[in-house]
């Protein structure tokens, strides 16, 4: 066998699990991370899956689901003994272990419920309550709770006692005895202090907080903001029900990037390499339908300048240079915009307004360089070519060109910025202003520009 030194980590893991004996194997894996051993833990077959299923104690396991997909997580604990899913349920993180039963049936939540203990049964039930994509769904009740104006000796006593089975310690939440979020203690403080202060003297009251019904994306990005740790999730009376951490805090934002690429791409969020053929293609099939019907428009947008196109052929020549860089332009204000507005950096009407303003006055200022650059190269190229003119001249011909292409420009760079914005503020998910989608509605607006300039510069004799 091949020198481990040598392997990578997934191969080392894969070895241990193909070659390594069902005595040895959960001391073998005990060197390799939880999430090394899921990802290679998903590549395996049926039968492998069940051979570490079947001799992984529940804590191992626990640690392992905790990075898998939740539903692959409730797949693979319904195959196990329902005992043993119970363990494993009870050795993860609340929150994990919540999500994990909200893919199951409810015949079978039930059933893993009732052999809980009571704690375990209560804190799981509470926060399979919240709605979907709120702080209340995302956060954890396992956090060391204080109670107000006990001793610092005592306070390091309960610290001591719950560290161990506790996510994350690195703060510590006072309250008052109907469960009120009085106050913050970092640890650090704490450590520091001697008796006989009490916590109320190392707290501070002024605390980031977030309901249960905050969106968890806004939750996460507060605590990107600030820099907290863990964050208190409190009810409308401010009374704490749990914490979310920064680990669950990256999942959601890297979740949420995930879904406004897709939807940049013009694909379903739901969009992954290991759906079918068949499932990838009815996930992509309504955005390329829509895109089909603007399609139809441009068309009849030609067609409407049919007669003009066959008396000046060599506007053909230029059209995709106006469409490509309107595109173009309007897909970096868009990028920009849906950025700004992912880290909420648009907090009121004000900022709205003066990003699109500026987006406008960049439009412009990119659209006269496009369009003096496009004036030359136009008539240099016409001029070197000799091509047979029908109507107009080399310079009327760059003339309109150039001018189609900064209007164009400026409205793509305005218009890349207010949509997503209009759509914000209708409460539409602004990712789904994607790529293609933007840039189609662009082409269009550029060629009624590119056609209507040459209509006047051409053909009325204006120039």
């Amino acid at each position: 066998m091949e020198d481990n030194k040598t392997l990578s980590v997934h191969d080392q893991i894969l070895n241990i699990i193909l070659e390594g004996s069902p005595k040895h194997l959960q001391d073998d894996l005990n060197d390799f991370h939880p999430s090394d051993i899921a990802e290679v833990f998903e590549m395996l077959d049926d039968e492998q899956q069940a051979f570490v299923l079947n001799y992984l104690n529940p804590h191992v396991l626990s640690e392992i689901f905790e990075h898998l997909d939740e539903d692959d997580a409730a797949d693979y604990i319904k195959r196990l003994e329902t005992q043993k899913g119970i363990f494993i349920l009870e050795d993860m993180n609340p929150d994990d272990a919540a999500d994990i039963l909200g893919e199951m049936s409810d015949r079978d939540v039930q059933d893993y419920l009732e052999g809980m203990s009571e704690d375990t049964r209560e804190a799981l039930s509470s926060l399979a309550l919240h709605k979907e994509d709120t702080a209340g769904a995302i956060m954890t009740t396992d956090y060391i709770e204080l109670k107000k104006g006990i001793d610092v000796k005592d306070a390091m006593k309960e610290l001591i006692t719950n560290a161990k089975t506790t996510e994350g310690i690195q703060r510590l939440f006072v309250v008052d005895d109907y469960n009120f979020l009085e106050g913050v203690i970092d640890l650090r403080k704490l450590v520091q202090a001697r008796s006989p202060k009490t916590i109320d003297e190392l707290m501070h009251t002024d605390v980031i907080t977030v309901k249960v019904t905050d969106r968890a994306e806004s939750a996460a990005r507060m605590m990107q903001n600030y820099g907290v740790y863990l964050l208190p999730v409190v009810n409308e009376q401010n009374q704490l029900q749990g914490v979310i951490t920064m680990d669950d805090a990256a999942d959601i934002l890297d979740e949420a990037t995930d879904e406004d690429y897709a939807r940049f791409a013009t694909i379903s969020s739901e969009a992954d390499v290991n759906l079918s053929v068949w499932r990838s293609a009815l996930h992509r099939l309504p955005w390329l339908t829509l895109l089909l019907f603007m399609g139809l428009i441009i068309s009849s947008i030609i067609s409407r300048f049919e007669n003009k196109i066959e008396k000046i052929t060599v506007l053909m020549f230029f059209q995709p240079l106006i469409l490509d860089m309107a595109g173009n332009t309007g897909t970096q204000s868009l990028a920009v915009t849906v950025r700004a507005l992912s880290k909420d950096y648009f907090k009121d009407r004000k900022t709205r307004v003066s990003h699109v303003l500026k987006e406008l006055r960049v439009g412009i200022f990119n659209g006269l360089a496009i369009g003096v650059v496009s004036f030359f190269t136009t008539f240099l190229f016409l001029s070197v070519m000799g091509i047979n003119l029908n109507y107009g001249t080399p310079i009327t011909i760059a003339a309109t060109v150039g001018s189609s292409a900064a209007i164009a420009l400026s409205f793509a760079a305005a218009f890349g910025a207010f949509f997503p914005l209009f759509l914000f503020h209708i409460k539409i998910d602004p990712a789904v202003a994607s790529g293609p989608f933007i840039t189609t509605l662009n082409d269009i607006i550029g060629l009624v520009i590119y056609f209507g300039i040459a209509t006047v510069f051409l053909l009325q004799g204006v120039m």
